[in-house]
């Protein structure tokens, strides 16, 4: 049994303040549940915009990939990815590489709405696989609770250099990562 860890009328309004000041070109959503963040994602995402999204669940995928599609969006701007969170990401070099022909920079905004105690070992994926853009990351965490974060929280604390809690409201906590070094001095 999974529980629904799914976005609110309220966190929602906070989704589109963030989206709309990030302007993000490529978004990844962990927790597609119904495509309700989806479709609110989609709807201001810029004209070249284009958004990831992974759900564990076939069944719940499928009617999140029809509402998407019902809600006038095409193909071309979204794709769902039907699998766990880390398998997803796994593939997501291999898929980025395809989609821009290796002009991608990776994600500008990340929204984890699936089981928060994935959040940590999924942020950690995604850099290892340097899928957040060096340049900066928006990365919203949805939860229920505050010590559902307290694993991914005490990283970020540690992770000074290049991580900092940028709001927490109404059940979203955005954090903001940027990779400060040049590469040079790595």
């Amino acid at each position: 049994h999974r529980e629904a860890w799914s976005l609110s009328s309220l966190s929602g309004g906070v989704l589109e303040e963030v989206v709309q000041r990030v302007r993000p070109p490529l978004v990844l959503e962990l927790g597609m549940h119904c495509g309700y963040s989806s479709v609110r994602l989609l709807r201001l995402l810029p004209p070249a915009g284009r958004l990831i999204t992974v759900e564990l669940d076939p069944l719940t995928a499928e009617l999140g990939e029809e509402i998407i599609l019902v809600s006038g969006f095409k193909h071309s701007q979204f794709q769902v990815l039907t699998s766990s969170s880390a398998e997803a990401i796994r593939t997501l070099p291999s898929l980025l590489t395809d989609l821009d022909k290796g002009s991608s920079e990776g994600f500008s905004l990340v929204l984890m709405d699936h089981d928060p105690q994935h959040y940590l070992p999924d942020l950690l994926s995604l850099e290892r696989e340097e899928l957040l853009r060096p340049s900066g990351c928006s990365v919203l965490l949805i939860h229920r609770k505050q010590r559902d974060l307290r694993e991914i929280l005490d990283h970020i604390g540690a992770r000074s250099d290049c991580y900092c809690i940028k709001s927490e409201r109404q059940g979203v906590t955005e954090i903001f990562c940027q990779k400060r070094s040049t590469g040079l001095d790595r």
